[in-house]
């Protein structure tokens, strides 16, 4: 294991909508965690930063006893050098040959 290593992680948690604003709150105290999006049927977006897998287990495992949530699942992981994820990004130059859409009304 590399202890130089980022996970970059996100959940889609299903809660009781009356519980998003609590859940919420009590996820931002968490330094790795960060809000994406929120939809007031009770659904949420989180994404998380982490050292190891461990403390992604060991967030998912509290955020799942918690009063309200529903339902939390692991959508997608990533690792990455945090060596990698410090360097700055060469943005090139733009790219001519993407294609482009042209959308027409229905007639």
């Amino acid at each position: 294991m590399n202890d130089n290593n980022i996970h970059i992680s996100s959940l889609l948690v299903q809660l009781q909508p009356e519980r998003i604003e609590t859940i919420s709150e009590r996820c931002l105290a968490f330094d790795q965690a960060e809000i994406h999006a929120t939809d007031p049927c009770g659904k949420m977006i989180l994404v998380l930063e982490t050292p190891g897998q461990q403390e992604i287990l060991e967030f998912i495992d509290w955020l799942q006893s918690e009063k309200g949530v529903l339902s939390v699942s692991l959508v997608y992981h990533h690792v990455e050098s945090a060596q990698e994820l410090e360097q700055e990004i060469d943005a090139g130059e733009p790219a001519s040959d993407i294609p482009t859409v042209q959308i027409m009304e229905a007639t």
